[in-house]
């Protein structure tokens, strides 16, 4: 009984220590524009500040300004917090 208890407990961590998002480096977001639009969204829809998601609003910034769909993104936010603030 011990022994299956191990092995359960054992795979279990496995399982668990798999499921954790690779962290990519802020050039690696740079290098993919459309994977950092992608994520970027998913990070403001979630809320999540992972390591990724920061590297994420790293790179938005650097490649926004040659990459139209996450300029796009920066201006709605800028349009959506103007509203918001009444200006």
């Amino acid at each position: 009984m011990k022994y299956i208890t191990l092995i359960i407990l054992s795979s279990l961590s496995f399982v668990l220590t798999g499921c954790k998002e690779e962290t990519k480096s802020v050039d690696w977001w740079i290098n993919h524009p459309k994977e950092t639009v992608d994520k970027y969204k998913e990070c403001k829809k979630t809320g999540s500040d992972s390591d990724n998601c920061k590297n994420v609003k790293r790179a938005g910034l650097i490649i926004a300004d040659t990459y139209p769909p996450m300029s796009e993104i920066y201006k709605q936010e800028a349009r959506d917090l103007r509203k918001k603030l009444g200006i």
